[in-house]
C-alpha cells in the first residue's frame, strides 16, 4: 500500500470535495500522504478546502484532464519519489474507495502493468453514466477490438499502473485523450492490461465537466476519436 500514489485532478470541486476525499481516505487503505491532489484552474475554493484537510495539493493554471495530471508526475519526478504504482481516481465522488483496494491487490497477485476498473461490468448508479458516455465507451472500446483484437468493456478514470511501465508511455495528451492514451500506448508497447468490474456512483455534487452539457460531450467524444486515430499513425515505441 505504502508504494502507491493517488492522482486526484479537481477543477470546481468545493461542493463535494471534502465528503469525497474523507470518503476515499477511509476507504481506500492508503495514507493521506499518498494523495496528490491538483487543482486545475478552478475559481472556487476547491484547493482552500484540500489544504486545510491536511492534503498535498499542486496546481495546474491549464485547463484539462491530461494537464493535470502531467503536473502531479512532474512533481513526483522532481521530488525523487519512487512510487512502484500510480492511481488515478476522480475527484467528485463517483468512485467507490473500497475499489481502490480491489485495484491494488489485483495488480499485486497479477504482475500487470495496467489494471482499469469498469463500471460497464460493475454497479454503476442509475444515471451516473449518461447515454453519450455509454454509447462512446462501446465504440471506443469496438475499435480496440477491431485494430487490436482486445476486448475491454470500459476507458474509465479509475486505474491503476506500474510507475516503470508508465514512464514507458511518454504520456502527453493535456485534455480529455489522456485515459485513451495511456490504453493504446500500453496496446502497443505490448504491456499487460486487465480489467475489473467497479462500482460507480453519481458524483456528490455539480455538473460533470465532460458530460454535463451535450456541446461538451461531443467535444470529448471527437478528441477521444481523433486522439485514437493519431497514435495509430504515429505509433509509440
Amino acid at each position: 500500500m505504502n508504494k502507491v500514489l493517488c492522482i486526484i485532478p479537481a477543477r470546481d470541486e468545493e461542493e463535494g470535495i471534502s465528503r469525497a476525499l474523507n470518503g476515499l481516505i477511509v476507504g481506500s487503505g492508503l495514507n493521506k500522504s499518498q494523495f496528490i491532489v491538483v487543482n486545475n484552474a478552478s475559481k472556487d475554493q476547491t484547493p482552500t478546502i484540500v489544504r486545510e484537510m491536511g492534503l498535498l495539493i499542486l496546481d495546474c493554471p491549464e485547463i484539462g484532464y491530461g494537464n493535470a495530471c502531467l503536473v502531479a508526475l512532474d512533481w513526483i519526478n522532481k521530488s525523487k519519489l519512487d512510487p512502484e504504482y500510480i492511481l488515478f481516481c476522480d475527484a467528485d465522488g463517483s468512485d467507490d474507495p473500497s475499489d481502490i483496494q480491489k485495484l491494488i491487490r489485483v495488480i499485486n497477485e497479477t504482475k500487470a502493468d495496467l489494471v482499469i476498473g469498469s463500471r460497464i461490468i460493475g454497479n454503476v448508479e442509475r444515471g451516473a453514466l449518461s447515454p453519450i458516455q455509454i454509447f462512446g465507451n462501446a465504440l471506443t472500446c469496438f475499435l480496440i477490438l477491431l485494430f487490436f483484437r482486445r476486448k475491454f468493456t470500459d476507458m474509465g478514470p479509475l486505474r491503476i499502473v506500474k510507475f516503470a511501465s508508465f514512464l514507458k508511455l511518454q504520456m502527453q495528451d493535456p485534455t480529455w485523450g489522456w485515459n485513451i492514451e495511456m490504453h493504446v500506448k500500453a496496446l502497443q508497447l505490448g504491456l499487460d492490461i486487465r480489467e475489473i468490474s467497479v462500482n460507480y456512483r453519481k458524483r456528490f455534487a455539480g455538473v460533470s465537466k465532460i458530460s454535463g452539457t451535450l456541446s461538451m460531450s461531443l467535444r470529448v467524444g471527437i478528441k477521444i476519436l481523433y486522439t485514437f486515430f493519431r497514435l495509430l499513425i504515429f505509433r509509440v515505441h
